[in-house]
């Protein structure tokens, strides 16, 4: 009997340690200053600590994060609102996120080190710089279809075409400013598809996004912005269609 009860306490020193050597995770809300769509923050971790940044955003909303680690065992994750599964693992697509988000709700950003390094008790130092643009009214009404806008601030048409890059026709558009953010959100009528149907585009810090799958090119061309989707519709958007004026 002794020799149980010895066995048991044995057993129970023994899983003690493994209780303690969970992974300290502390949690710390992202707040930008009034009028900013961005914050840069600062900050180090030792070993198996981790830190959860977490930011409430809209679906539709685009995110950009850009992670700067003194460590190049250091990564970041994105986790969507109410899931633990990542959008984004940085250990295996780098230190820069950007995409436009699909729901509503509290997304995480999780700085780590790596388990190698976190086992040697390795530290680092990081930048880490986020930002969100898009009104989140905006961003329902992007995520709501390709119809376009019930309200806007202006309208009218910019050159276009489909197939090859002549812009020699002409697209209807609707846009939305956002004039502190120097941004917008632009309803152009889809050259491949019909006046029935928008494309979609959002415009912040000299960013194009979209709200499906196409994927953009944008340059400058004068004092206006050439748009490629997919390599099949092309746009020239003006500056003033964007700012106003």
């Amino acid at each position: 009997m002794k020799a149980l009860i010895a066995a048991i306490l044995t057993g129970l020193l023994l899983a003690t340690p493994l209780v303690s050597a969970q992974p300290s995770i502390r949690e710390q809300p992202i707040q930008f200053k009034k009028g900013e769509s961005g914050a840069t923050l600062k900050g180090s971790i030792k070993g198996d600590q981790t830190v959860d940044y977490t930011l409430r955003a809209s679906a539709g909303q685009s995110m950009i994060v850009s992670f700067k680690p003194s460590n190049p065992s250091a990564y970041f994750n994105v986790m969507p609102p109410g899931s633990d599964t990542a959008l984004f693992v940085g250990s295996t697509s780098g230190n820069r996120f950007e995409a436009t988000l699909p729901a509503d709700g509290v997304y995480t950003i999780r700085v780590y080190l790596m388990r190698n390094a976190a086992r040697r008790n390795e530290s680092v130092n990081y930048t880490l710089e986020v930002g969100v643009a898009g009104a989140a009214k905006q961003a329902s009404a992007a995520a709501a279809g390709n119809a376009g806008p019930s309200k806007w601030d202006a309208s009218g048409s910019v050159k276009c075409s489909a197939g090859s890059a002549t812009l020699d026709k002409q697209c209807g558009f609707r846009v939305v400013r956002d004039l502190p953010k120097k941004a917008a959100d632009i309803w152009v009528a889809n050259i491949a598809k019909g006046e029935a149907e928008y494309r979609f585009f959002h415009y912040a810090d000299k960013v194009f996004t979209t709200n499906d799958s196409a994927k953009l090119s944008w340059q400058r061309q004068d004092d206006n912005w050439w748009v490629g989707v997919d390599g099949k519709e092309f746009y020239l958007i003006p500056d003033a269609l964007i700012h106003g004026g």
